[in-house]
C-alpha cells in the first residue's frame, strides 16, 4: 500500500505555471514587514498560504479579519512572530486561564475557514483545475491499476484541493462523510479538518450568526457529528449556523478535527503501507508520527520513502521527524528539495515513476 501525506507546501506549490515566489520575496521567514504580494502578480493575493502567511496584509485577508474582529487585537503579534503556530500554541496556553482568548481563538477559526474558502475560490480562477494534484494521481493511478495496489491519502490542508482533484482523474466525489473511505483503492483522510467541515453547536442553542458563537466561546459544547458546509462562513443545507471543522495550526500539533470512522479506517490501514511520498509536510504532527511508529497498528518494518520539500532545509526536518528506518536501509530513498512543480516536471515524473516500481 502506498501512503501519500499532503502538507502545506503541496498547495502552496499546487501550480506548474504559477510557481512561488523566491523565499526572498514570499515572506516565508515571517520577519518584518509583510510583503505586498500584489506586486509578485495578480495571483499571488490567492495563493494557498503557508502558515506563516495565515495572517498577512494581503487586500481581501483584512475585512475578513474585520468580519470576525474579536482577534484584531492579536493580528499583529502573530505577523511579526518568528513562527505563527507557536504563537498560536501560546494563545491556547492562555485560553487555560484567560476567558477572552477562547473568543478570539473561535474567531480565529471562522477566519481561517473563510480565508482558505475564498482564496481557493479565486486561486482556481488562475489554475482552472490544471494542477500538480490532478498531475501526480495521473501518475500514481497509472501504476496503481495493473498492480491492484491500494493508496490512501492523508492531508493536513484545509482546502478541498485533492478532493477536486480526485474526482477529475478518478471519478471519486465526496457527497458524504462515507466517501471518504469507501472506495477500494483510494482513501481520504483529512486529519486537520476542512473548510467545507462544521460541527453544529448544541451550546448556545440555535445561534443565528458566528458572532453568537464567538461571543459565547468560553461555554460552547459541539455536536460530535460533522456536516457538509454548502455556504461560508459555516452554514449547513438546512440553514443551521455551525462551528468549522478545522484544527488551529499549532507548533507540534496534537490534535486530529476528523470522524471517528475516518482515524480508524487510518489505524487499520497503517500497518500495510510499504511505500510513503509526503510532499511539502513537515512531519511536525504528534499524534500522526505516533500512529506511524505504535507497535501494534503502527508500520511494519521499514518503508519506501520520498520526501519533496521547496528547499533542503524541509526535507532534512521531514526525514528528521519522520525517523523512518536507518541511515544504511536497503529500502528505496527518494528525497527532493525542487518543490511538488519539480516532481511534476518531466524528469521529475520519471524520478516519482522509478520509485514506485
Amino acid at each position: 500500500m502506498l501512503l501519500v501525506i499532503f502538507g502545506a507546501g503541496a498547495s502552496y506549490d499546487s501550480v506548474h505555471h504559477l510557481p512561488p515566489p523566491s523565499r526572498s520575496a514570499s515572506g516565508q521567514s515571517n520577519l518584518g514587514t509583510p510583503p505586498i504580494v500584489s506586486a509578485l502578480g495578480p495571483h499571488e493575493q490567492f495563493r494557498p498560504p503557508l502558515a506563516n502567511q495565515l495572517f498577512e496584509n494581503r487586500d481581501w485577508f483584512v475585512p475578513i479579519m474585520q468580519e470576525f474582529g474579536d482577534f484584531r487585537s492579536l493580528v499583529t503579534s502573530l505577523r511579526t512572530a518568528n513562527s505563527v503556530e507557536r504563537r498560536l500554541a501560546e494563545l491556547q496556553k492562555e485560553a487555560e486561564t484567560l476567558e477572552i482568548r477562547h473568543c478570539q481563538l473561535a474567531a480565529i477559526c471562522y477566519y481561517l475557514q473563510s480565508v482558505i474558502w475564498s482564496c481557493q475560490k479565486n486561486w482556481q480562477k488562475h489554475h482552472a483545475g490544471i494542477t500538480n494534484h490532478a498531475a501526480f494521481l495521473e501518475t500514481i493511478e497509472l501504476w496503481r491499476r495493473p498492480l491492484n495496489e491500494q493508496v490512501c491519502i492523508v492531508t493536513f490542508n484545509y482546502d478541498t484541493m485533492i478532493e477536486q482533484a480526485m474526482s477529475q482523474v478518478l471519478r471519486i466525489d465526496f457527497d458524504t462523510f462515507s466517501r471518504y473511505i469507501s472506495d477500494e483503492n483510494y482513501r481520504l483522510i483529512k486529519l486537520h479538518g476542512s473548510i467545507d467541515w462544521g460541527r453544529e453547536v448544541v451550546s448556545p442553542v440555535a445561534p443565528r450568526s458566528p458572532g453568537d458563537i464567538v461571543g459565547n466561546a468560553a461555554n460552547m459544547k459541539l455536536s460530535e457529528q460533522y456536516g457538509k458546509v454548502v455556504q461560508r462562513p459555516v452554514a449547513f443545507d438546512d440553514g443551521k449556523v455551525g462551528f468549522p471543522a478545522l484544527a488551529i495550526p499549532v507548533e507540534k500539533k496534537s490534535e486530529f478535527v476528523c470522524p471517528p470512522a475516518h482515524l480508524e479506517a487510518l489505524a487499520n490501514l497503517i500497518s500495510r503501507v510499504t511505500k510513503i511520498i509526503a510532499i511539502g509536510w513537515r512531519a511536525t504532527e504528534r499524534h500522526f508520527l505516533e500512529m506511524l511508529t505504535n507497535r501494534l497498528m503502527g508500520l511494519q518494518g521499514d518503508v519506501d520513502l520520498m520526501v519533496v520539500s521547496g528547499d533542503e532545509n524541509g526535507v532534512k526536518e521531514t526525514v528528521n521527524n519522520l525517523a523512518i528506518g536507518s541511515v544504511k536501509s536497503e529500502r528505496k530513498r527518494a528525497l527532493r528539495s525542487d518543490g511538488f512543480s519539480g516532481l511534476m516536471n518531466q524528469s521529475g515524473r520519471g524520478h516519482l515513476e522509478s520509485f514506485l516500481r
